[in-house]
């Protein structure tokens, strides 16, 4: 294993080592280890977001509007779903997946019509259109993530994961 790629970002300060050294001087009695974890996920969020967002812009699309289409994507056969069964895979109010669903039906990629076997209910589909635009866009958001992460050796992505995954287990319902 190369232990030099492990450890070459110990002795250069990022952003949260400078913002925990000025606490240690203005608050010496506290503990700023939390902040250490917390401020460099946040940051890298910060990040992440940036870099998702330019290569959404490629295909027009926001991270909500995407997050609609891949949940339709992950559902082959049919490409379908309801939209409450969309609310509960991207966590957001129904007005804004409506908005969402809207914006994506004008623009062809997704279809809404009466599910057959409810009267009341509707379905939304994604389109040809929708699937194309969907599969292109998932390459690149995983080569993307690839490549922010490609900072970290295999086992280190693992181990990351598995943290970051302990730490979500803690706080998600």
């Amino acid at each position: 294993m190369n232990h030099n790629h492990t450890h070459s970002s110990d002795n250069i300060m990022d952003q949260i080592d400078r913002i925990v050294t000025l606490w240690h001087r203005a608050r010496p009695d506290l503990s700023f280890n939390s902040t250490e974890v917390i401020g460099r996920v946040v940051r890298l969020e910060y990040f992440i977001t940036r870099r998702v967002l330019q290569d959404l812009a490629h295909y027009d699309l926001n991270v909500g509007e995407f997050d609609v289409l891949a949940a339709l994507r992950r559902h082959p056969p049919s490409f379908q779903l309801s939209p409450n069964q969309l609310q509960s895979m991207v966590l957001i109010s129904s007005g804004a997946l409506t908005n969402r669903i809207n914006r994506l039906e004008s623009r062809g990629l997704v279809t809404r019509a009466q599910a057959d076997h409810d009267r009341r209910g509707v379905i939304v589909t994604l389109t040809d259109e929708g699937y194309k635009v969907v599969e292109e866009a998932v390459k690149h958001h995983l080569a993307a993530e690839a490549e922010l992460a490609a900072a970290l050796t295999e086992e280190e992505q693992q181990q990351f994961a598995a943290l970051l995954k302990k730490m979500l287990l803690s706080v998600e319902d």
